[in-house]
């Protein structure tokens, strides 16, 4: 296989998943230069026997074409690192391509690495058709003929339908993946440590927390057969995911869990006293949303060990002293859901959410639901609140949405421009602190620091629908339709929406 050709240029990010920026060749007019590695994930050896067959006969070249057999999801992500191509397909074990499903299906890939180009299976019924079946009549090109009753999925068709091909689609546009073959850059793809990662959605997830477009692609046609035990696999399924996906928000509907990937990640950086940190942070762990972990900032190496006693003098970098500091790791050192790390992270990892508290604020328990109900309402970038009497920008709470600011790093803007380029393309929101119950606790006295004192004042509400759009902000009559129920009535990719 020849060495990968150079990362295309990603085009200047548009907004949610409107992919039609991207320019790939038309179907049976790509140049095929570009190195993939074809995964197929089952653990059923007469189901990849099938699949490997209809894959040998595929149009691309043969040094650019590597072919892979995964037993199980679960060790997709490590043949992920051995593969060879720069451009990675991964098709469900049992499903028969069509000969030049590689070429086309791929062609998006080749136009931005921010694609991920999806097949739109039909769906084919009774016994299929052996391997050698399968050779004999794609060389012949006949191979159509083995599927005459085969259907698009019907939920799969809706999906396309009331969302304009993927074009309006949310935040759960990954959904569409679920029991199909879809490609994308391999650079774009971060693997986890957990060992039941690589599942078709778990996969798609972490794409689209990379900033990636989702793009139905009915001309890469594939055979998939319907599974008359889908029901024992979703149930599978299910439990192998919840701590890896966010959503379908119902997966993780039973209260007290706390899951491996949050819903929120929230960075609160230690540059205040002990006791107003403790306070802005004991909150945030009070929250009525609890699908969320939070990360302390701050020179904890310097600061030595957990030992609470001050020892000697010293501030880090924000003008903390080191017992502050040690006061804080002594009272978080067994949380759960608290990490403390020298610098703040770039991003919120694969959690769709990265919510920036200053150490002088405080949320309510509300506070975090609302935010994120006001962010996937209004389909924004970026939700800020500043706290009364604020008066800089400086001390607002920020909720970034992690696909938004990958999307942005993605097209080359800067992490200093990473605002505007958000709310170029995504658009970003203002508040109040009053609206979403976000105060000043350096300015409330004593009391203010009480965590018990963490609920909303007399009257007042969260009001996630009269935010003030700045920056091309999308308005709400573009909401896209795609609702994750749709997926849990039919048959095939069965997983409760929230």
């Amino acid at each position: 296989m020849s060495q990968p050709d150079a990362v295309p240029s990603a085009p200047s990010p548009s907004p949610h998943n409107d992919w039609t920026r991207i320019s790939p060749a038309e179907p049976g007019q790509s140049t095929l230069t570009t190195g993939v590695s074809v995964l197929v994930v089952g653990d059923e050896p007469t189901a990849t026997g099938r699949t490997m067959a209809a894959l040998r006969q595929q149009r691309y070249p043969d040094d650019l074409l590597q072919i892979v057999a995964c037993a199980d999801d679960r060790a997709f992500a490590g043949q992920i690192g051995a593969a060879k191509g720069e451009i990675i397909v991964r098709i469900p074990a049992g499903a028969v391509p069509a000969p030049d499903f590689v070429a086309t299906l791929t062609r998006w890939q080749q136009a931005s690495p921010d694609a991920v180009s999806l097949a739109v299976p039909l769906i084919f019924a009774g016994k299929a058709p052996e391997p050698e079946v399968i050779i004999a009549h794609a060389s012949a090109g006949t191979l159509g003929q083995l599927f005459p009753d085969s259907a698009a999925d019907a939920e799969l068709t809706r999906l396309l339908d009331t969302t304009h091909h993927l074009r309006t689609a949310d935040h759960r546009a990954f959904l569409a993946a679920a029991g199909t073959g879809y490609a994308f850059h391999r650079d774009r793809y971060r693997a986890g440590s957990d060992p039941c990662q690589g599942a078709d959605i778990e996969v798609a997830y972490r794409l689209a927390q990379a900033g990636a477009y989702f793009v139905p692609e009915p001309a890469a046609t594939l055979w998939t057969s319907d599974r008359p035990d889908q029901a024992s696999t979703d149930r599978r399924v299910r439990a192998e995911l919840a701590d890896l996906l966010p959503y379908p928000r119902a997966n993780r509907a039973r209260p007290g869990r706390t899951w491996h990937v949050p819903l929120v990640e929230a960075v609160v950086t230690v540059d205040q006293p002990y006791e107003v940190v403790r306070a802005s942070v004991d909150r945030l762990l009070a929250s009525n949303e609890r699908d969320l972990h939070v990360v302390l900032v701050g020179d904890f190496d310097t600061a030595g060990s957990t030992d609470p006693d001050p020892g000697g003098p010293g501030t880090d970098d924000a003008g903390t002293s080191r017992s502050e500091l040690r006061l804080l790791a002594t009272e978080y050192r067994h949380e759960p859901r608290v990490r403390m790390l020298g610098s703040a992270p770039c991003d919120a990892g694969t959690a769709p959410y990265l919510l920036r508290v200053p150490a002088r604020l405080g949320v309510g328990p509300g506070t975090v639901g609302a935010l994120v109900a006001a962010m996937e309402k209004w389909r924004c970038g970026l939700l800020r609140v500043l706290p009364a009497g604020a008066g800089s920008a400086e001390y607002a709470v920020e909720l970034w949405s992690t696909a938004a600011r990958s999307r942005a790093l993605n097209a080359g803007a800067s992490k200093g421009a990473l605002t505007e380029a958000v709310a170029a393309s995504h658009g970003q929101r203002w508040e109040t602190g009053s609206d979403f119950d976000v105060v000043d606790l350096t300015a409330g006295g004593p009391e203010a620091l009480d965590t018990s004192a963490a609920k909303p004042a007399a009257g007042r509400r969260q009001r996630a629908a009269k935010t003030v759009p700045v920056g091309g902000a999308r308005s709400l009559g573009r909401a896209t339709v795609f609702v994750a129920r749709q997926y849990a009535r039919g048959v095939r990719r069965r997983i409760a929406s929230r």
